[in-house]
């Protein structure tokens, strides 16, 4: 009978630490809600007229976008899904939608003049032309602009065989595009130019097929305290709708 007492005891005691386990990791656990997360949180650093900002917007639906932007513009974009997982904030980045970049094609042709001559027709994706788009020829320091009708001319001194030409098309809101010609040859392009976010820049940089895992180490109305192991501790703050 006192054996069987002290059985019925030792189950009541186990039971008791495990209720009072049970109660420690729901109320002390850092087990943090992924709904909490629907909110646009940034992260920005620099000096103000060059400053960075880091921006996560966070859906219910469990997608999140990112964008990197500065002081000209986006410079790189994000797509994705994220899960909260107990302590830990899970950003897989296999949604990111990819985007074609300008590109061109080219006639060439060779004679026994001391000049070459390179005629750009310049157009958008639609094959719309595009007036005003900049063409920069280096080391040659010499540039041009389209007209109405999308076409510019540069006429160069021919150089030897070896050398190359760098020819610089751009234009705002135009990605920039860069051909490298043969200085002794002449040349008709037709360049193709994609949109792009920033100024006489090339496209933002797209971030795709990688997964990374932060630890949450603060979660506040307000804010968000992350640590990885390869980028440090960095803190997101809600922004305002």
């Amino acid at each position: 009978m006192k054996q069987l007492e002290t059985a019925i005891q030792k189950e009541q005691n186990a039971i008791r630490g495990l209720i009072v386990f049970l109660i420690f990791i729901v109320f002390y656990s850092p087990i943090f809600s992924q709904s909490l997360l629907n909110n646009t949180y940034s992260h920005c650093y620099g000096v103000v007229d060059n400053g960075i900002c880091v921006i996560y917007n966070f859906k219910e639906n469990g997608i999140f976008e990112k964008d990197v932007e500065g002081e000209l513009g986006k410079t790189s974009y994000a797509k994705g899904h994220y899960i909260v997982k107990n302590d830990s904030l899970v950003l897989n980045y296999d949604l990111t939608e990819l985007k074609y970049e300008s590109y061109f094609k080219a006639q060439k042709y060779f004679n026994t003049k001391d000049s070459i001559e390179v005629r750009l027709n310049i157009y958008d994706f639609d094959k719309k032309p595009l007036d005003n788009i900049i063409v920069y020829a280096y080391p040659n320091n010499q540039s041009t602009a389209s007209n109405k009708e999308g076409t510019a001319f540069l006429k160069l001194k021919k150089g030897a065989p070896k050398d190359k030409i760098e020819l610089h098309i751009d234009g705002s809101f135009w990605s920039k595009q860069i051909i490298y010609l043969d200085s002794g040859a002449n040349y008709n392009i037709d360049a193709f130019m994609s949109k792009s976010v920033i100024i006489g820049f090339a496209h933002p940089k797209a971030i795709k097929d990688m997964v990374l895992k932060y630890k949450i180490v603060e979660f506040t109305e307000n804010h968000i305290k992350l640590k990885n192991d390869n980028n440090g501790t960095i803190t997101l703050n809600k922004r305002s709708k």
